[in-house]
């Protein structure tokens, strides 16, 4: 009887869709929407816009850390480089979306914005490195 080879779900698809795919989708949604000009009358809450920067660029550094980690060999060089690579990228989007923000009509610019998504991104590293520690115990 001839065995039939199992299918390794290390592909280049498989991970391209797994991983790099989300990555890209939620840059697009953050460009997305930092295209729309539209003008706050009432903030639900202070420092609204803040915190949804922030949330907005946890969730795309959690999903940059992941498919660094997952797909690279960055890990190989030592535990926290995908976490640096993950922090510095998704900063340097923050600064392109700001300044894309400027030139939008009813948009501006702010640098606290940016300080929210590099928080945001930081703290969303410093999770998954907690979540890789605890693993690692």
């Amino acid at each position: 009887m001839i065995e039939q080879p199992v299918q390794v779900r290390s592909s280049a698809r498989y991970l391209f869709l797994r991983y790099w795919l989300p990555v890209i989708f939620c840059g697009i949604l953050i460009v997305s929407l930092s295209s729309i000009p539209f003008r706050i009358r009432h903030a639900p809450f202070p420092y609204y816009d803040k915190v949804f920067h922030f949330f907005e660029y946890g969730l795309f550094a959690g999903l940059w850390y992941r498919a660094l980690g997952r797909t690279t060999r960055l890990p190989e060089r030592g535990w926290w480089w995908p976490g640096v690579i993950t922090i510095l990228i998704c900063t340097l989007f923050g600064v392109g979306d700001e300044l894309y923000q400027k030139f939008t009509p009813y948009r501006s610019s702010d640098i606290y914005d940016l300080a929210a998504d590099a928080s945001g991104a930081l703290a969303a590293v410093i999770l998954s490195f907690a979540r890789e520690l605890g693993r690692r115990v």
